[in-house]
């Protein structure tokens, strides 16, 4: 007992216990507050645990309200990203007619009896190996068989079937095709009819029934002759990109790349109406021409 009277840490003990019995007497002797403090000291801990365990809860809640807010938000950002594609295909379709409508005022300032129904690509048939195409105008906008198709850059096809809402067009790269054509430069004419699938697959077409003695040159740009009267006068067609004979019959052809690239047309116009329209000229060489 000596020995741990004698340890500093136990002397330091023993005075602590003291002073805090005594403090303990004074407050319960002096305002007879003692109890309650001794009670505030024992509870003091046990409400700031149960403080503690509110905020969380609170928190907790006031979290769930958040990710509920967030989720608002969330729908609130739908709707306003389907706003804004909205916006953005209304403005590729304006700017698409735009553009269509700066092709349709230059055709119409050069070509003022045309009547022309404006008209995109929205099929191709893939067992078509001249590029035909199906077009989103028909018979409600005075679409018929027969009408030509043209872009600003020159001639592209005719239609040769028409529904309520839509038309399918055959163009210049099929054999199917006969266009009346005269070279501009030489005066020379002959009939625009498709050649072989992989001359359409370059974009070519014949220049063919022209006469033995002519004055083709390379280079030279073919027009619509407006013999037949179903396409105008003067059209653009292509030029002249090689001078050939047919190994069959010895006939001289010219091939033809047209100002259009045919197999990549989006956008078309249809020609419905026209001065001179349905009036054959002539019948020089009735086959061809009266399909023309």
């Amino acid at each position: 007992m000596k020995e741990l009277w004698k340890k500093p840490g136990f002397k330091i003990l023993v005075a602590v216990t003291l002073i805090m019995f005594g403090l303990l007497i004074y407050t319960a002797t002096s305002s007879g507050s003692g109890v309650s403090s001794i009670f505030e000291f024992i509870t003091n801990p046990l409400q700031k645990i149960s403080s503690a365990i509110s905020c969380k809860t609170n928190y907790l809640f006031e979290r769930k309200k958040t990710v509920d807010e967030l989720y608002n938000e969330i729908d609130m950002l739908n709707e306003e990203l389907q706003k804004l594609r909205t916006l953005t295909v209304d403005y590729y379709d304006i700017k698409k007619e735009n553009a269509q409508f700066l092709k349709y005022y230059d055709l119409k300032q050069k070509n003022k009896s045309f009547k022309f129904v404006s008209a995109s690509v929205i099929g191709r048939d893939p067992n078509e190996n001249y590029y035909g195409f199906t077009l989103d105008e028909g018979k409600l906008l005075g679409v018929s068989v027969n009408d030509p198709v043209i872009t600003d850059a020159g001639l592209v096809g005719w239609v040769y079937h028409v529904d309520f809402n839509s038309c399918k067009v055959r163009t210049i790269l099929s054999p199917n095709t006969k266009v009346s054509a005269v070279d501009k430069v030489s005066g020379d004419s002959g009939i625009i009819t498709g050649g072989q699938m992989s001359m359409a697959d370059q974009n070519l077409t014949k220049f063919s029934l022209v006469p033995a003695q002519n004055n083709l040159k390379l280079g030279d740009i073919l027009v619509t002759s407006g013999l037949s009267g179903m396409y105008p006068i003067d059209l653009k067609i292509g030029e002249v990109s090689d001078i050939s004979t047919d190994e069959y019959d010895a006939s001289v052809y010219a091939v033809v790349r047209p100002f259009e690239d045919i197999p990549k047309v989006k956008d078309v116009f249809i020609v419905t109406d026209f001065v001179g329209k349905g009036n054959i000229q002539t019948s020089t060489i009735d086959e061809y021409i009266n399909k023309d």
